[in-house]
């Protein structure tokens, strides 16, 4: 229980502290993009002959998959409430281990096919990264997440049928 303790304490903390800010970030920069799009410079390394809409797009579609990412956070905190108030087996935890996996699969995806597109587009160049990144690991993430709601739906299944059993 100590270690449920301290996992939610991180996550409280790195939810204060980094998602909070991150939302109002988000949100500012979201409208300061089409107000500056040069300020696009810092997260896109652009050509100068681009077309500013272009860049805005992937600048929009980055900002729409940092926030599924925080959407996550906020799902992961709300199921470790679950587990602390000792329902590991309620309805809530099973749903939302199935939407972090789908949503952690398709930032890992998208983000990939984002940032190919956007390296062929901004820059010209086609370059494939066959190695270990960050999105293959919210990939595995996601499918981590898939495997532990399908785990915990059996679980959940079995511990009825053993309470129906006296």
């Amino acid at each position: 229980m100590r270690k449920l303790i301290i996992l939610k304490s991180l996550l409280d903390f790195i939810w204060i502290f980094t998602c909070i800010p991150l939302i109002a970030l988000l949100l500012f920069f979201s409208f300061f993009m089409f107000i500056n799009p040069e300020s696009l410079d810092m997260v896109f390394d652009t050509d100068k002959n681009k077309a500013p809409v272009t860049i805005q797009i992937f600048g929009l579609l980055l900002i729409v998959i940092c926030f599924v990412g925080i959407y996550c956070l906020y799902l992961f905190r709300k199921t470790l409430r679950y587990f602390q108030q000792a329902k590991p087996f309620h309805v809530d935890v099973i749903t939302n281990f199935h939407k972090i996996g789908y949503l952690l699969s398709v930032i890992g995806i998208g983000g990939s096919v984002l940032f190919f597109i956007a390296r062929l587009v901004i820059k010209n160049e086609l370059k494939f990264n066959l190695g270990i990144s960050p999105y293959l690991m919210l990939v595995c993430l996601g499918l981590f997440f898939l495997v532990l709601g399908e785990a915990f739906k059996v679980a959940k299944h079995a511990k009825e049928e053993n309470d129906l059993t006296v």
